[in-house]
Order: C-alpha cells, then structure tokens, then sequence
C-alpha cells in the first residue's frame, strides 16, 4: 500500500485540491492522509467529502503536518505531496513496482512548473539536475517519496518554517543518494505569476543565502509568503 500524506492550509483558492483530489481518489490500495493546519476556508470539509482520512493540526507548521502523516501512516511507501503540485495516479501506481518498502529508498519525481517560460524551465532543470541529481536536495514540490524502512529509523522533519524540505533532504541522504524518477510533478507557478518572474528568483536565491547564514526561519517564511499567504500558519 502506497501512503499518501498531503499537508493543507487554505488550499481552496489556489484551485489546486480539486485537481489533486481527482487524482489520488482514482488510486487502488491507498492511504490518503490529508493533515490540514487549521484552515477555515472549506479546505477540511472538501478533503472529507473525497472519503480521504483528515486530521487537524491547527496552528501547526508544514513540518508538524508532515510529521503527522509520517506516524500516521502505514504504507510501504510514503508519498509527501505537495499541495500545489500534480501527479497523474498511474504515476503513483508505478511506485508499487519500482520500490519495496523494506529497501533504504527515497526520492522524488521530475519537477515541471504549469506554466511555459525560459526561465521557469531553467528553474526546473536546476532543481531537477543540480539540486536533486547533484547535491541530493528534494524540493517537496518534487513530491517526495521514502520508504517504510526508512520512517521506522524513527527520521523526525526539523519543525522550521521555511527550507524544512532541506533540512529532511539532509536527513535523507544518510540512507544513501535520492532517486528521482521521470515522471512528472506538475506544480503551480503562482508566486512568479503574482511577484513577477525575475523578482521571485531573485527573492528564492536571497532567501537560499540567507539560510545558510541562519537566519531566522520564521523571518524568512514571512518573507515568502509577503503578499501572498499560501503558507502563512
């Protein structure tokens, strides 16, 4: 069984949940868990109506929610979902005979932004080439995916407001390098679109820097989301 773990916050307006829950319901011999942090705009009630199993963290960090499922669940592969990314469910399926639960195995999928642009296409060949084949860094917008051997090492997410996907990646690589598969996950370009193409590059690669010179997450999340409030807690 495949664990679907998707963490949620006031996904409504984004128009992304309806396609997701499109998707994962079609799954055979699945668990889907959606860990919402307190969302008041119908995020819970629309998950719930998809027969998917809901739990409530309010006032929690993605983080948190992600801990959550990783306890909660109980496949031999957990899938991580990003909620603004796509997967097709044939995809997902192909996990069943490609990994086994008992082997130290993570990774994540092909990242592709939903919309057409040179430098969105650089964007995601950076992630996928460099950042995910090279440094062994996965964005949750890949989906990342581990196995049951794995979450029973007792692996725990750094509870940070921003980079916590690094920060799991980190922990990640000492089971060994990360698989990334060619299938792809299609995620939303909202931030360029709303901030504007260069400004939000610009905005990601200050905001790298200043991680590694550890500054305050809280800080740096309140910079991300300024304006915007798709991940504000």
């Amino acid at each position: 069984m495949i664990s679907v773990i998707l963490p949620t916050f006031n996904e409504i307006d984004s128009g992304y949940l309806s396609l997701i829950m499109s998707r994962l319901v079609r799954l055979r011999q699945a668990e889907i868990l959606v860990i919402d942090g307190g969302s008041t705009d119908g995020t819970v009630e629309f998950s719930a109506e998809h027969g998917v199993e809901v739990l409530s963290l309010p006032g929690s960090s993605r983080a948190a929610r992600l801990n959550l499922g990783i306890k909660q669940s109980k496949g031999e592969m957990l899938l991580l979902h990003h909620p603004r990314s796509l997967i097709e469910p044939d995809d997902i399926e192909a996990m069943r005979t490609l990994f086994d639960g008992d082997q130290l195995t993570w990774g994540g999928f092909t990242h592709q932004f939903d919309s057409d642009h040179p430098l969105l296409r650089f964007t995601s060949w950076y992630s996928n080439h460099i950042r995910c084949d090279r440094s062994g860094i996965v964005y949750l917008d890949h989906c990342v995916f581990l196995s049951r051997a794995i979450k029973q090492s007792g692996i725990k997410i750094p509870d940070i407001d921003i980079f916590e996907d690094t920060e799991l990646s980190k922990l990640l690589l000492g089971f060994g390098r990360p698989v990334r598969l060619a299938a792809k996950a299609q995620t939303s370009a909202i931030r360029f679109e709303h901030n504007g193409l260069w400004r939000q590059a610009f905005l990601n690669q200050l905001l790298k820097i200043a991680y590694q010179l550890h500054l305050s997450p809280d800080r740096l999340n309140r910079l991300y989301e300024r304006g915007l409030n798709l991940n504000k807690e």
